[in-house]
């Protein structure tokens, strides 16, 4: 399998797309030792170097990384409308110890969205615009054409130009496929060999709720967030085929022995698996509550079975349906349950979901977002829930230290699956605190929360932003534990939107390393890098 270039925010092994509450409420740069209070246990600690870059001023801009110019750490690019309208280009490469300008050029008016995607062995900095993308040649600083295709994905009202990923290998053959937003569905090109593609396919159901995607304007994973289009292998031939859900029925697109999708529906199947819809986004608000009593609850019962995902969760290899669920009169009697049906060979061929929930998480608080992902590299699939639990108790708790330092209060909820099974309470619990503006001028702050192995031990590592001048790194440890007492600290200015801190491997020794990008209207733009040596 070819291995890829592209650097990857690996911080979500698989997102879900649950997120119900938005609770939200020098062109060169310089490196300095970072200051680490380290845990005493005996996982290897995360020793980074830090680099502060300067990236560009402008009012909005957007940052991606990528190996765009061959060489062996990550380059940098700048993108911004500048005050003439003009979407500028700025690529930063990484020679003598830091980062400085190796390419600058002027994208064309119509470009909206950007992305890194890796193109025959090369990663390219990708455009779309006007019914076409383009890649950014660096050496001559200028856009070629990679393909014609349609997309219907909004661009920014704010004067900006979006980082919307593009990218995804769906037939496992470790090259990029292209995945464009189009109607309720997408654009699917899959990638053949000298970095060509094939004509688009339109994967996805015709109609359903306007597209939710759940970010705020710096990166959008429309697959991954506010997609409906699910991956796996229905007829058991070990290729990935390309599932949705239309009214009452899974729709399939087949993959075939060369790698391509059908691009019709090949074939469909249904579930006694009741659920409501496969929009998340139907439980914010459903038809019956909509309107707000004057202590602003919602009237009558909150109520709703949401398709969450169709994915391998307990690793035999067999695709499960996971259903989640929410029941409550108001957010102080919520009840979430994230219900796992396991899947198996059926006698008539494809998959089959049992009807009783084989794995089972129920909590009793309000679910402000799930990630899946495998922390003990089991091939189970872990789950990961930011949940507040109201009682009276923790309300005037959270009261007083709102009152007192702008902070509110949730946790962070692992649960290990072992033997195909959840445990009644989680693995690890660790605490992170939103706070609300105090005074004139300042934003709210929503702790960043990013999974990867900072260290290089090959285990899952969590990186939380404590508050806006510290980062939490809690190693991975072995055992049921999976994460150790104690989190290695790092005093540093931390981005208040959680969105603009980030994962990824810049430069290619296995671990991830963290960027922070520090957005401004009134100086410009930096970009803190933490990375691993």
């Amino acid at each position: 399998m070819k291995r890829r270039s592209t650097v990857r925010d690996k911080s979500r092994y698989r997102p879900t797309r649950i997120s119900l509450l938005a609770v939200r409420v020098c062109l060169s740069g310089c490196i300095m030792p970072v200051a680490v209070h380290a845990s005493s246990e005996s996982s290897a600690a995360f020793a980074p170097s830090r680099h502060e870059v300067v990236v560009g001023g402008a009012e909005r801009l957007t940052v991606l990384t990528g190996f765009l110019t061959g060489r062996s750490v990550a380059d940098l690019a700048a993108v911004h409308v500048d005050r003439d309208g003009d979407r500028r280009l700025r690529v930063l490469s990484f020679a003598d110890g830091d980062w400085s300008t190796a390419a600058e050029a002027t994208l064309r008016s119509e470009v909206s969205f950007v992305d890194v995607a890796g193109i025959d062995g090369r990663d390219r900095l990708i455009a779309y615009g006007g019914g076409r993308l383009t890649w950014f040649d660096p050496e001559s600083a200028t856009e070629r054409v990679l393909v014609a295709v349609q997309s219907d994905f909004r661009a920014s009202e704010r004067g900006e130009v979006l980082h919307v990923d593009m990218t995804r290998d769906l037939n496992g053959d470790g090259l990029d496929d292209l995945v464009l937003v189009h109607g309720h569905g997408f654009q699917v090109l899959v990638q053949m060999a000298g970095g060509s593609f094939a004509d688009p396919v339109t994967v996805g159901p015709t109609a359903g709720l306007d597209r939710v995607y759940g970010a705020d304007g710096y990166k959008y994973r429309p697959w991954d967030e506010g997609g409906r289009v699910h991956e796996m292998d229905y007829d058991l031939d070990g290729r990935t085929d390309l599932v949705f859900w239309n009214r009452d029925h899974f729709a399939v697109h087949l993959q075939d022995e060369s790698g391509l999708f059908s691009a019709k529906a090949s074939t469909t199947f249904t579930t006694a698996i009741p659920f409501d819809s496969d929009q998340i986004a139907s439980l914010a608000a459903p038809g019956g509550i909509r309107s707000r009593r004057m202590d602003h609850m919602p009237e009558g019962e909150s109520t709703g079975r949401v398709l969450d995902s169709l994915t391998d969760m307990n690793g035999d290899g067999v695709t499960d349906l996971v259903v989640f669920s929410l029941k409550g009169s108001s957010l102080w009697k919520m009840h979430s349950s994230y219900e796992v049906y396991f899947g198996a060979p059926g006698p008539a061929g494809g998959v089959e979901f049992s009807t009783d929930a084989g794995a089972l998480i129920e909590s009793q608080g309000i679910i402000a977002g799930v990630d899946r992902y495998d922390f003990d590299g089991d091939g189970q699939i872990d789950v990961m829930l930011t949940s507040f639990h109201p009682t009276v108790f923790s309300a005037i708790r959270v009261l007083v230290m709102s009152i007192l330092t702008g902070a509110g209060s949730f946790d962070l909820e692992v649960f290990r699956m072992e033997d195909g099974r959840y445990g009644d309470r989680p693995n690890a619990v660790r605490e992170i605190r939103p706070r609300t503006p105090r005074k004139t001028g300042e934003r709210a702050f929503w702790p960043a929360v990013r999974l990867g192995d900072v260290n290089g031990d090959e285990r899952s590592d969590l990186v939380v932003a404590r508050n806006r001048k510290r980062l939490d790194v809690h190693l991975g440890v072995p055992g049921p534990a999976l994460f150790a007492n104690k989190p290695q600290r790092i005093m540093i200015p931390v981005p208040e939107d959680e969105e603009y801190t980030w994962l990824a491997d810049l430069n290619r020794d296995g671990k991830q390393d963290v960027l922070m990008h520090h957005a401004s209207t009134a100086a410009p733009h930096r970009l803190t890098v933490l990375m691993s040596r």
